[in-house]
């Protein structure tokens, strides 16, 4: 941990009614992190609207971006009908950018997220920009930030409403069933405990490692849970994610 650049780096927990942080007020980009609340906003906006989820939205590839990453974009060659269902998991499970941008489209845009968000009493969330906006200027990418500490209360608040309908429950399964971070707070859970999680990758700046994100909730095998997000700025040399949770998991 002492290899990176002072106070570059942050990570936040729950233990009881405690939040335990270093840096925990200090605001980092999520980069994909972001997606999650999103997926929060869609999920309230569509119970809301009673708009199933497999309701269908009608996608044109050329209105999508070329040169980002988005899984989507090989799958058809004109034209092709998403559901919300679909457009969720590719946002949330495979971090789809084009994904992402729809669903700012057709449910809400960043604004409208982040007064979501703050209904839910958490503040120290802020999203101004779409997938799009960041790529054409990615310095804009720090306008959708968070401190770890404000993301760790709104991963409390999704395990305690996350079977409140069947949209937050199908948000809760895409992020059990998250393949992504592999060597991050995956790779310290304890045998038999699971992980609810959504990572985040800055882009690499000349020898700088890039920003590296996770956050999530650590089901333990003994019917607990512990929240965790973690924050890792850039820095001249990188914090393993893996060793900061293993730490907070004992």
């Amino acid at each position: 941990m002492a290899n990176v650049l002072e106070g570059n780096w942050s990570y936040s927990t729950r233990k009881g009614d405690t939040i335990l942080s270093y840096n925990g007020d200090k605001k980092f980009a999520m980069h994909s992190v972001m997606k999650f609340p999103q997926a929060l906003y869609v999920a309230h906006y569509l119970a809301e609207k009673e708009i199933s989820l497999d309701q269908r939205v009608m996608v044109e590839k050329k209105d999508l971006m070329t040169d980002t990453w988005s899984p989507m974009f090989d799958t058809f060659d004109d034209k092709k009908e998403f559901s919300y269902r679909e457009l969720l998991a590719l946002s949330l499970q495979q971090s789809d950018n084009n994904a992402c941008d729809i669903l700012f489209n057709q449910c809400g845009d960043p604004k409208k997220v982040e007064e979501y968000i703050k209904s839910l009493e958490i503040n120290d969330i802020s999203i101004k920009k779409t997938e799009k906006e960041m790529h054409d200027y990615p310095s804009s990418a720090y306008e959708n930030c968070c401190t770890t500490a404000g993301m760790v209360m709104l991963l409390e608040w999704f395990y305690d409403h996350h079977s409140d309908n069947d949209y937050l429950q199908y948000i809760w399964d895409l992020m059990l069933n998250c393949k992504t971070g592999q060597d991050r707070i995956r790779a310290a859970i304890p045998p038999g405990a699971q992980l609810v999680n959504k990572t985040g990758t800055g882009p690499r700046y000349y020898e700088l490692y890039c920003e590296t994100n996770d956050v999530g909730i650590v089901l333990m095998p003994d019917g607990t849970h512990i929240p965790i997000a973690i924050f890792i700025g850039k820095g001249t040399y990188t914090v393993d994610i893996a060793n900061i949770a293993r730490g907070l998991l004992k």
